[in-house]
């Protein structure tokens, strides 16, 4: 069973580490500082998401 999870929690750690890196591209392209705001927030939410991935995966193993 364990490893049916670490098979969803990687995969989710890839889409994470996907998402994370296009939305560092869209800050660095936007201007307007209202959206920098709101991508800013929502990079915080997923950095904070993947770092809770790994965390466990460091705890399992």
């Amino acid at each position: 069973m364990s490893d049916v999870l670490e098979g969803l929690s990687g995969t989710k750690m890839l889409h994470l580490k996907q998402d994370i890196a296009y939305l560092r591209k869209t800050i660095a392209e936007c201007t307007d500082e209202e959206q920098k705001k709101i991508l800013r927030r929502e990079l915080m939410e997923k950095e904070t998401y993947y770092n809770i991935l790994a965390d466990r995966q460091r705890v399992n193993f």
